[in-house]
């Protein structure tokens, strides 16, 4: 919802698909992840109107799901049972007219445990990517870079051994705008995440691949744009 033309209250509830596979298993976990609520503010409304632009956000993960689900690649999206602060800072830079490179930090800090006892591990998120967003056009391609840094889970007091690590996954992504009417939108989005480096304490699985799709709809109220998504994640593990 946007407040001010630099300042507005954004909103996500996800729907997890999270299916784990390998030669003795296949299981599919399906859950809502933590709604997610957080104040942002941006030099422009539009992270690529300006030669440079910034977002910064703060807020927080309320639990509304049952239980606990990890999704590695996901900032916000995964179940961790626990209300959890976050925080996260985008930086935009216009290269030539349609390319932009931008920068994202973010980190999810889980500072309380969950009803059965697990504290999930805090997480760091750096990214940078290389944007084509052309001017009167319909959509958008991207192409970057993830880092992922995530701590290990606690259980019942004591850290859990097979939890944590670090991945770095390379991004081949875009969008395409469905329907638009002035400041109001509804678009489609997508991103195949492909491992480049992964680091895990213990024994886990590790994947081969993720596919990421959502839609994000742009509702005008008040003179003011309200954004809201709604999202798919999925992740392919094997």
């Amino acid at each position: 919802y946007g407040l001010t033309d630099k300042i507005s209250m954004t909103s996500s509830l996800p729907f997890i698909i999270n299916r784990s596979v390998n030669r003795s298993l296949d299981r599919t976990i399906t859950n809502f992840g933590d709604l997610s609520i957080l104040a942002q503010y941006a030099i422009s409304r539009q992270l690529f109107s300006e030669p440079a632009n910034f977002r910064i956000a703060i807020g927080a993960t309320v639990p509304v799901g049952g239980g606990v689900t990890n999704v590695i690649t996901d900032e916000t999206n995964f179940a961790s049972g626990t209300i959890d602060p976050l925080a996260s800072f985008v930086m935009a830079f216009g290269l030539v007219p349609g390319w932009n490179l931008t920068g994202k930090f973010f980190t999810r800090q889980v500072i309380s445990t969950s009803s059965d006892g697990q504290r999930s591990g805090d997480q760091y998120v750096y990214g940078l990517d290389l944007n084509f967003a052309p001017l009167g056009r319909s959509y958008t391609l991207n192409s970057g870079l993830s880092f992922i840094n995530r701590g290990q889970d606690v259980i019942d007091g004591a850290p859990f051994g097979n939890s944590g690590g670090d991945w770095i996954y390379g991004i081949l992504g875009g969008s395409k705008v469905l329907w638009n009417k002035g400041e109001s939108n509804i678009r489609l989005w997508g991103e195949f995440q492909l491992p480049l480096y992964i680091y895990v304490n213990g024994f886990q699985l590790t994947d081969q691949w993720n596919l990421r799709i959502g839609l994000t709809t742009g509702l005008s109220i008040l003179g003011h744009e309200s954004e809201q998504e709604l999202e798919f994640p999925k992740q392919i593990k094997r």
